[in-house]
């Protein structure tokens, strides 16, 4: 719908206008320190890098932007630390916190994995697992962003050795942080003309596709429901789909040996429960 596209747009205006909210605070805070030429030219480059993911919605982008508008709220933090100037300390926080609430809007994310989709289908995010928005997933954030700062920092202040035993350690720590939150962004419900797709890796070994014609039933999970949890203990309005017959399902494994079991209906745990049933709706799928 057209109003989803408001968030998308919105982070857009909000990302291109941090030179100008967030640009003179951190411009001051930079100013008495050793290197803040590299790193001017370093958040410049940043920031440009930042904007291209807000306009090219993929899947890669979303953890670039989510990964991104944090650090920008962060950055705001320092530069109130560093910077006397109140009306700029103000502006740049409030900039920059919007810009990191936009970031994590559900219906950005949505559309930056609908922009991989193929043809006749619509794709929506899966909502992260209960453990990760807890804890793993901010100290992934954290090890991610501190992993490529930390090193060009300390070179940047004139300590070649500690700043390159940075970059040797924090780099591939990074590296490895990135790519752990990039799959929480490639987990998604897949809706196609033949019916709903469950694409999760984290549940399922495999992807499992219901024909329209096997669906019973999508909707919100009612309470107390049979149905086989496949929500990781993620947070919030999960749906079910319910089959006409029993449906097989190979759930993942650690030890990569998945089985096979049979499942009359199964729960998934959409970031918009509401547009997935929208759209479910307009593609009249059976028992919506």
């Amino acid at each position: 719908m057209q109003r989803d596209r408001i968030p998308v747009w919105a982070l857009r205006a909000v990302w291109l206008a941090q030179p100008v909210t967030l640009g003179p605070a951190l411009a001051d805070g930079l100013h008495d320190l050793d290197g803040r030429t590299f790193l001017s030219v370093a958040v410049w480059v940043l920031w440009g890098l930042g904007l291209l993911a807000t306009l090219v919605p993929r899947p890669a982008t979303l953890t670039a932007i989510r990964i991104g508008g944090p650090a920008a709220a962060a950055l705001s933090v320092w530069t109130a630390t560093a910077v006397d100037d109140t009306t700029l300390v103000v502006v740049g926080l409030v900039g920059a916190f919007v810009l990191g609430v936009l970031s994590h809007w559900p219906a950005v994310a949505d559309a930056c994995v609908d922009g991989a989709s193929y043809g006749d289908e619509n794709r929506f995010l899966l909502r992260a697992p209960g453990p990760v928005v807890l804890a793993l997933g901010p100290i992934a954030w954290v090890l991610a962003v501190a992993g490529v700062v930390a090193g060009p920092l300390l070179l940047a202040s004139g300590d070649p050795a500690v700043g390159s035993a940075a970059c040797v350690a924090g780099l591939p720590v990074a590296a490895a942080s990135v790519r752990a939150l990039h799959h929480l962004h490639r987990r998604w419900i897949v809706l196609v003309p033949a019916g709903f797709v469950l694409h999760d890796h984290l549940a399922l070994a495999d992807p499992t596709l219901v024909p329209r014609d096997a669906i019973a039933m999508v909707g919100p999970a009612p309470a107390g429901t049979d149905a086989h949890d496949l929500t990781l203990a993620a947070r919030g309005l999960a749906l079910e789909v319910r089959c006409r017959e029993a449906h097989d399902l190979r759930p993942a494994s650690r030890d990569g040996g998945a089985e096979v079991i049979v499942a009359e209906a199964f729960l998934c745990a959409p970031a918009r429960p509401d547009a997935v049933l929208a759209e479910a709706k307009r593609r009249r799928l059976p028992g919506v």
